[in-house]
């Protein structure tokens, strides 16, 4: 049995987006711009971004940043640079990503939560170099604060970021959804929906 990838039109269908923020959504993608999805665990961040990758241009290479075999690579221009904690220092591990994404040279990178790199090194020496989607947690309502906390990263880094979509999960339910999309703009989050 193969893994089921969610596309844009599976999550209007279970009503985890409406086309209205999809579209916001694609168009970001299209324009290249940085996009950080954020949410508690088990809210749907992960397929969130599988969804968004069928708007990524078959001819734009993407790098994915992911640990222990975790994101699947559905379509030909999608590399998986797939890390985990091993013998070798962080630093080493972080050294040897950072490369491999400046061989791909890549239109988009994505980092799907992880802990086995620095990511926030990763940011420093590359965000101004590519465009990114990242996941990251955030268990309170202070969004930047929490991604600065769980992503290590300083507010200047943060502020590189175009765009945050905020996920939310009924946990009576378990429906997971968009909650809000947010412009990041003069270190502010302005909401767009």
């Amino acid at each position: 049995m193969g893994v089921y990838i969610f596309t844009p039109e599976d999550l209007v269908r279970y009503g985890s987006a409406t086309e209205e923020e999809l579209e916001v959504l694609k168009n970001a993608i299209l324009s290249k711009k940085d996009i950080l999805v954020v949410g508690s665990s088990r809210s749907g961040k992960t397929k969130l971004v599988e969804a968004l990758m069928h708007y990524i241009p078959d001819n734009w290479k993407v790098a994915v940043i992911t640990a222990y075999g975790e994101f699947k690579p559905f379509k030909p221009n999608i590399v998986v640079i797939d890390t985990q904690f091993d013998s070798q220092p962080l630093e080493r591990r972080t050294s040897d990503v950072i490369s491999r994404i400046k061989a791909l040279n890549p239109d988009y990178v994505v980092i799907d939560t992880i802990h086995t790199i620095d990511v926030s090194r990763v940011f420093r020496e590359l965000i101004d170099d590519y465009a990114f989607i990242v996941t990251s947690l955030a268990l309170t309502s202070d969004i930047k604060d929490e991604v600065r906390h769980w992503l290590r990263i300083s507010g200047e880094t943060f502020d590189k970021f175009d765009i945050v979509v905020e996920l939310r999960r009924d946990f009576r339910t378990g429906r997971k959804s968009i909650n809000r999309i947010y412009e990041v703009k003069n270190g502010e989050l302005r909401l767009v929906i």
